[in-house]
């Protein structure tokens, strides 16, 4: 039975371990650091380039007394900082087409749920007053049976 928790932790790992595939040669890798399920704060990132994992929103339609036909929107923000600005934008932008990329060949998050979409991108060329640090913010909706016991 999928649950939001087991959606999130699902959607880190798929990150965690697929999205250096989808990353060209000429970006920094990243490591099991450098994803989290959190809100992202500029002034404790223990990484330079971190993707956090938000809950945005649960729609649920019922299907039965025992089941729920559910949408769940997750926010995944990309997060840059510590380089030139002009490094940082095409930083979170190969990220953010390497996660878009990541999400469209692995829909169903290892099996996890039925299908997952990236709905849309805000991009952020001046985090915090500086363009030191950007970002991108993925909507990204999941659907799945809810199912009750």
């Amino acid at each position: 039975m999928a649950s939001e928790l087991t959606i999130l932790n699902a959607m880190k790992q798929v990150i965690q371990c697929g999205l250096n595939e989808c990353l060209p040669q000429n970006i920094e890798q990243i490591s099991e650091r450098n994803v989290e399920i959190d809100f992202p704060d500029t002034d404790q990132m223990p990484m330079k380039n971190m993707l956090y994992i938000v809950p945005n929103w649960a729609n649920y339609e019922t299907l039965t007394t025992e089941s729920d036909n559910s949408t769940f929107n997750i926010a995944v923000f990309i997060v840059c900082r510590k380089d030139k600005p002009e490094n940082l934008t095409e930083k979170v932008h190969l990220y953010f087409e390497a996660l878009q990329n990541l999400i469209h060949s692995n829909t169903t998050l290892n099996g996890e749920v039925d299908f997952s979409t990236v709905d849309n991108v805000d991009f952020y060329y001046g985090v915090d007053g500086t363009r030191n640090v950007q970002a991108a913010e993925a909507s990204i909706s999941v659907h799945y049976t809810k199912d009750y016991i």
